[in-house]
């Protein structure tokens, strides 16, 4: 008698564990050991610049300009913040990876080659002989990543604004708009070796988007821990490598030989 078939994984769940596998993953290489110490400086530099200016600027400029305010002005103040403060510890590590990214295109490429050298060595062979995708596309591509989500950064504030239902409103949809953008950035390296441009990345967030959802939310609440979530971008970025292998399907680019150079 035939076993019955077992229900297919929720996406989710499914996201989420490839986080959690791929964090673990990362501990198991000496070569992303040294991939990553470069990467975790500089994102954990340029997270804490501008958290820094972010929590400096709410804490000295969000109070009422009169010397002796309205209660309204000054509750108004503590609620901006308030919102304004939780916003920034969750932005400030994603912003500083899409800034770093606009600036030094490829520049977290090592980490997810070696994370997929763990994970599957012979495709990680594959995408590394790739000549990838200029830089200027590349930074192109990046710089608006980067406008999408200070925009969406931006509304979610504003919704945060108002009181209880709206400050629950934002919490979460600043966290949805971080699990995604997270996500997103950390198969950019995917994209840049076989040099798939920005609609076609978007068609293929969304194709993968419940999984996606469930992968990047644990981490972009890791990331959101104070000094020590921006040290972690190494070990997610091998999650990013991880969720490659074992999520997307082998594109027939990868196995395409590079066109041969002019004569």
């Amino acid at each position: 008698m035939t076993e019955p078939a077992r229900p297919a994984p929720n996406p989710y769940t499914r996201g989420f564990r490839l986080a959690v596998d791929g964090i673990k993953l990362a501990f198991r290489s000496e070569d992303v050991g040294r991939a990553y110490l470069k990467v975790a400086a500089v994102i954990f530099s340029v997270s804490l610049v501008i958290g820094g200016l972010g929590l400096w600027a709410l804490w000295t400029h969000a109070v009422p300009g009169e010397d002796d305010p309205a209660m309204w002005m000054v509750i108004a103040s503590w609620i901006v913040r308030v919102v304004g403060s939780a916003l920034t510890l969750i932005v400030a590590p994603l912003l500083a990876i899409l800034v770093v990214n606009v600036v030094f295109p490829l520049f977290n490429q090592g980490v997810f080659i070696a994370g997929l050298r763990v994970a599957d060595p012979d495709r990680a062979a594959r995408l590394e002989a790739k000549p990838g995708m200029p830089l200027m596309p590349a930074a192109g591509i990046a710089s608006w990543r980067l406008l999408k989500f200070v925009a969406g950064s931006l509304v979610f504030f504003a919704i945060g604004l108002v009181p209880v239902v709206g400050t629950i409103a934002g919490t979460v949809g600043q966290l949805w708009l971080s699990a995604r953008t997270v996500a997103w950035e950390l198969l950019d390296p995917y994209f840049d070796c076989l040099d798939i441009r920005y609609a076609e990345q978007r068609e293929l967030v969304e194709r993968h988007n419940k999984t996606l959802l469930g992968f990047g939310l644990p981490i972009a609440l890791i990331f959101a821990v104070p000094f020590v979530g921006p040290l972690l971008f190494g070990l997610a970025q091998v999650a990013g490598a991880h969720f490659v292998a074992h999520e997307l399907p082998v594109d027939p680019r990868e196995h395409a030989e590079p066109d041969a150079p002019p004569r």
